[in-house]
């Protein structure tokens, strides 16, 4: 399940995983407990290693878990991963879809064949709910004779949950249709590292081990 949240003055939308979220408030809630107990009850060298293991876990579940999201925004599309950051103008978008993960495919640069996919690690979508998803595209479209003549892209959307994956690509994929078709500005995608993200994952699992290991 796949959620957004909506800033209409800014023109701006945030796609994450619910499920992810979840996560993340909950172990934030047992890690709070569990060093509060630590704190309390145990003292030490094994104190010290446990409450930075916590950490350590604490810091690995912000980056896989809670950074992950797919922005779009009125300059084009950023997807920000667990340890890279990817931007693409809109100008720059020629399709975003779903398979396995949302996936933002971005034009080719000039004397190149083909242009990069870039992936995103907030919203996926198992090939077995893909599946489902066109089954019951197929369905919904089978059972509607009224609807001949209709667009089909409506009625798959229609077919397809609110939330889901695939909703979420072809949500994104339509607006980057009306920002190209406004003129929106073009360019190439810009990727770098996550250096914030990495720093907190990396950080507490290095002084774990040092110092479990003295």
């Amino acid at each position: 399940m796949v959620s957004s949240q909506q800033d209409r003055a800014g023109n701006r939308e945030v796609f994450r995983s619910v499920g992810s979220v979840i996560l993340w408030w909950a172990w934030v809630a047992i890690a709070i407990a569990a060093l509060i107990d630590l704190a309390a009850k145990v003292g030490g060298h094994s104190a010290v290693v446990m409450a930075l293991l916590v950490v350590a876990v604490t810091g690995a579940l912000y980056g896989l878990a809670f950074r992950p999201r797919v922005i779009a925004d009125a300059g084009g599309i950023t997807l920000e991963n667990p340890l890279r950051h990817y931007r693409a103008p809109w100008g720059a978008v020629e399709k975003v879809d779903a398979a396995n993960a949302l996936r933002v495919h971005c034009a080719a640069p000039p004397g190149a064949s083909k242009g990069k996919i870039l992936h995103s690690w907030a919203v996926q979508s198992s090939p077995r709910a893909a599946r489902a998803a066109q089954a019951r595209s197929r369905r919904a479209l089978a059972a509607r004779p009224a609807g001949y003549g209709r667009d089909p892209r409506q009625a798959q959307g229609e077919a397809t949950p609110h939330g889901s994956a695939e909703a979420t690509a072809r949500q994104l994929n339509e607006r980057a249709r009306r920002e190209r078709e406004s003129g929106a500005a073009g360019g190439q995608p810009e990727a770098r590292w996550a250096w914030p993200s990495i720093a907190v994952m990396a950080v507490p699992l290095v002084a774990f081990i040092v110092v479990a290991l003295t």
